[in-house]
């Protein structure tokens, strides 16, 4: 059995008492048992050690004890393929640190220095979740960027209470970028800033998008340009409004409360090209799916 217990509060006096239970001549000597103990601000968990350990967590343990001399924390970092810890990225960073095979990674602008040698192998990251600030950097953005090849799925996260730097835009990314997600931005896009979204590498390979727009404008420049969109995900409204019935007489819902009406959709359909796709989707009435075929 690999999980022994899981447990969500516990004191490290009592983790140190359970963990010397464990080093007896019993565990160790007599049937060679050794056991590890990982916590993190949600839970404490105490597993078996394992030839092959791998740590499927994406966030670091805040506490690692192990009876086994020869299992330690920097062997648990190589084992790791994903990170969603953004605070990893601007704080000090123990010299020991290193994960060589991320396929996943979350991090916050500005990227601490020190962490190019915790992370020296950005060729296998397939998927970002970048976290601006109002300290953005695009020249050390753009070196960030220009280490991760082969990112397919990048998603934008910003805060609502400081504009997007648009700055952002002007940074070179990688061409197998295929996914794009920007509705984690709070910034509505309208007519201008989706024709400099266009023009951006960002969406030079895009296939994917998911967005936040102003109006019905900024969705056909959007659809009109990007040549490789095959889906489009646009929001009018952070805002979920639920819609359980097929008539426009919902409960809570109001002609003020639909952003993008009926006529405003046939208005789109009268735009594009009849291989376009146009639908609501079925639990949020401001939520339009465009598929494109």
């Amino acid at each position: 059995m690999t999980h022994l217990s899981s447990i969500q509060l516990m004191t490290e006096e009592r983790i140190d008492e359970l963990m010397n239970s464990f080093r007896s001549s019993f565990w160790i000597d007599e049937h060679q048992w050794f056991v590890r103990c990982m916590s993190d601000v949600n839970r404490i968990r105490f597993e078996t050690v394992s030839k092959a350990f791998r740590y499927i967590d994406k966030n670091l343990p805040s506490v690692f004890k192990s009876t086994d001399s020869q299992d330690n924390i920097e062997r648990l970092y190589t084992t790791m393929d994903s990170i969603s810890d953004v605070t990893l990225s601007n704080q000090s960073i123990a010299s020991k640190i290193c994960f060589p095979k991320l396929y996943s990674l979350s991090v916050k602008c500005p990227i601490n220095d020190q962490y190019w040698s915790m992370i020296s192998n950005l060729h296998q990251v397939s998927s970002l979740s970048l976290h601006l600030s109002t300290d953005f950097s695009q020249s050390k953005l753009q070196a960030f960027l220009d280490r991760m090849p082969h990112l397919r799925t990048l998603t934008i996260h910003q805060d609502a209470s400081f504009p997007l730097p648009m700055a952002l835009l002007n940074c070179t990314f990688p061409s197998s970028i295929h996914s794009l997600h920007l509705e984690n931005c709070k910034h509505y896009f309208n007519e201008e800033d989706c024709t400099i979204l266009i023009h951006s590498s960002l969406t030079s390979h895009c296939e994917q998008l998911n967005i936040l727009v102003k109006n019905c404008q900024s969705i056909i420049i959007l659809v009109k340009n990007m040549t490789n969109l095959c889906t489009l995900r646009a929001r009018f409204t952070d805002e979920k409004i639920y819609e359980f019935e097929p008539s426009r007489m919902r409960h809570n819902v109001t002609d003020e409360t639909i952003l993008c009406k009926d006529e405003d959709i046939q208005w789109m359909i009268n735009q594009l090209p009849p291989t376009c796709v146009i639908t609501r989707h079925p639990l949020c009435i401001n939520h339009i799916r465009i598929w494109l075929k």
